[in-house]
């Protein structure tokens, strides 16, 4: 059945629906979700100078921001909602870099809290839910009331006001502790939608012609990758491989909630095939083996765009641990979302990577560059820049040297020695990065994996932003994320190595300008 033929027969089941839902929301004084809230929204020209406010960065005007939900691409819009205390905050941008606040899209109701899910563009109607020809967007959430179950919400009007469907929930919860964070999409071969959600340590996948009406298909995750602790926020999507239209695979993501196994959240993604029905993970892959989205400690939740443009697959992480999730010594804001990142598939080592980018559009924000060549590094060279909010790439011949580092967001005492920075580099076959000499007491933390830099030359595109470090090794076949709060706003750099004769062979700096000003 077509998308079209689909919302004809929905839409007459519909009406009587929608009729029975204004009732109930006149009766009940709810008006849907359209009103939001009534925190005044904030005007473009808002400062958002507070310490540690991210300037290239979202963040939310006040509150505290956690998932990115309902990412999707429509008419020219970016819509970016996060969760916020149970309810979906909502921000818009025109280029995925710089953001407007809008009022709360869904609240609390009488199902409870809208947790995490996604959106959709409905343009054919399948669901029923729309009068007019263009159909609009429907918010696929977990509502709480009687346990966790998926709920829709519905918006004619680019998201801007939103009616909860009077049939809530359309996935019912049928006794499952752990049943959250739908993530839909039109799967074009089978002429349906397409759910992925979490239960428990695994993930269920569902499928409906409109919506509303769900069966389950398969399920994965026995067996396969980490489970030391709860499955959050799933989503799976189609990339080629290398480019080449003809190599396609898809890739399915999930987040790992707090355990003392990974030392706090982490996440975690699987390369395969999907067939409309079941997702089988590539067999040359050991089923124990861990893929990390993120080598660092602060991206979790991430969620793919729907519809996003020139057929680009573009994905936003929460920027933070359910180890500290609330604890940043920020006001009135907590929390941010990483840069929106490309995500693709590539060989690396014979084996099919996730890889990720920051989005070209960031390069709006560029000032003028400046270059350095060839140079030796030795155990403490200072860099001619000062900064907190810039660019940073570079390449470093290791030359038999133990350790390499590039040190940001540095302090020195009145002598010159080292107080406090965060170093990110190559130590002996692996790749760190290392807060806990950052700032902050308790967000102290040193990662590290596996690396060994190809031909010797560590390839690094950094990015800072006042309060995060988000670090792009060998055209992304590794990506690192960490928040940092500096106690003594060090704005220095500089490189440091042990042994060999490390020598940087070119490093380029970009101030970035603020997106609120």
């Amino acid at each position: 059945m077509t998308p079209a033929a689909a919302g004809v027969t929905a839409r007459a089941r519909r009406t009587a629906t929608r009729l029975v839902a204004t009732l109930l929301v006149g009766a009940a004084g709810l008006g849907g979700c359209s009103s939001g809230d009534d925190r005044p929204v904030p005007s473009p020209s808002t400062p958002f100078t507070e310490r540690w406010r991210p300037q290239f960065h979202y963040s939310p005007p006040d509150g505290r921001l956690a998932d990115p939900n309902g990412l999707v691409f429509d008419a020219g819009e970016w819509h970016l909602f996060h969760q916020q205390d149970g309810t979906w905050a909502h921000a818009v941008s025109p280029d995925a870099v710089h953001w407007t606040a809008l009022p709360t899209a869904l609240r609390h109701d009488e199902l409870g809290q809208a947790l995490s899910g996604s959106a959709v563009v409905d343009r054919a109607n399948t669901s029923g839910l729309f009068d007019g020809p263009d159909g609009g967007l429907v918010a696929i959430y977990t509502s709480t009331a009687g346990g966790e179950a998926q709920s829709l919400a519905y918006s004619s009007d680019a998201g801007r006001t939103w009616d909860r469907y009077a049939g809530n929930p359309v996935l019912p919860n049928d006794g499952r502790k752990d049943f959250r964070d739908p993530k839909v999409f039109w799967h074009e071969p089978t002429r349906r939608w397409v759910m992925v959600v979490s239960l428990g340590d695994e993930i269920g996948l569902f499928s409906s012609p409109d919506l509303v009406d769900w069966e389950e298909l398969s399920r994965f995750g026995a067996g396969h990758g980490l489970h030391s602790a709860v499955w959050e926020c799933p989503d799976l999507f189609p990339l080629r491989v290398d480019g080449d239209p003809d190599q396609v695979r898809w890739v399915l993501t999930v987040s790992v909630g707090a355990s003392d196994a990974t030392d706090g959240s982490t996440a975690q993604y699987f390369v395969g095939d999907f067939d409309g029905t079941t997702f089988v993970r590539d067999p040359a892959v050991p089923p124990e083996t861990v893929q990390e989205t993120d080598v660092g400690q602060d991206f979790y939740a991430a969620q793919s765009y729907e519809h996003a443009p020139d057929g680009r697959r573009v994905w936003i992480g929460w920027m933070g641990n359910w180890r500290y999730p609330y604890s940043a010594p920020t006001h009135p804001w907590t929390n941010a979302m990483s840069v929106p990142r490309d995500v693709g598939l590539r060989t690396v080592d014979d084996e099919v990577r996730l890889v990720q980018a920051p989005v070209p559009e960031l390069g709006s924000l560029r000032g003028e560059p400046t270059h350095i060549g060839p140079r030796a590094i030795g155990p403490d060279t200072v860099l001619p820049f000062t900064g907190s909010t810039f660019e940073l790439e570079t390449e470093i011949e290791t030359r038999g040297a133990r350790r390499v580092s590039v040190r940001l967001l540095e302090s020195r005492d009145a002598d010159g020695r080292l107080v406090e920075a965060v170093e990110v580099g190559y130590d002996d076959g692996q790749l760190v990065m290392d807060r806990t000499r950052g700032g902050t007491a308790g967000f102290g933390v040193r990662r590290s994996v596996p690396y060994h830099p190809r031909g010797g030359v560590i390839r690094l595109h950094v990015l800072v932003d006042e309060s995060s470090v988000e670090v792009f090794v060998d055209d992304g076949a590794l990506t690192g994320t960490m928040v940092v709060f500096p106690a003594r706003d060090g704005r220095g750099m500089s490189l440091a190595a042990e042994g060999g004769d490390p020598r940087v062979r070119e490093l380029t700096y970009w101030p970035l300008r603020s997106i609120w000003r």
